[in-house]
């Protein structure tokens, strides 16, 4: 299983650098997706932040929201978070060498969790983290 992290949600869903990897991929990924609830909060807040900063039109945002819903409805399988996700979170956050902040301390203890092999993210700090807790990066994404 493939955790899904919220930097390649965003790159499929808006123009971005990276945009051609995530869509290359996602269009030949065979496994099954997993993330968690939080992709929910942290997706809309990207989407938010490109309206406020970065010139996506209030259009621009509602089309991604829709295909945000797609995306999950397609296949995506969200995982709740429990009071134990949060606790196994907070715990990667007391290792300095995982130099994790806490939304990405929270996605690696639900893939842990959910014994997920391999992430796709384009976050290098949460790849490295993920790489040292056993995860492997995606490697078509082009960032492993």
């Amino acid at each position: 299983m493939i955790y899904l992290d919220t930097s390649v949600v965003v790159a499929l869903l808006t123009s971005e650098e990276r945009s051609p990897h995530a869509l290359d991929w996602l269009a030949q990924c065979r496994e099954p997706l997993i993330s968690s609830d939080w992709l929910i909060t942290e997706t809309h807040s990207a989407l938010g932040i490109k309206q406020r900063h970065h010139g996506l039109s209030p259009q621009a945002r509602q089309a991604a929201g829709d295909q945000f819903e797609r995306l999950l409805q397609g296949g995506v399988e969200l995982r709740s978070l429990a009071r134990d996700r949060f606790r196994q979170a907070a715990e990667l956050l007391q290792d300095p060498a995982l130099a994790l902040r806490a939304g990405d301390a929270l996605h690696l203890a639900v893939a842990l969790h959910s014994r997920c092999t391999q992430l796709a993210s384009f976050d290098g700090r949460m790849l490295q983290a993920a790489a040292a807790l056993g995860l492997r990066p995606v490697k078509e994404l082009g960032m492993g």
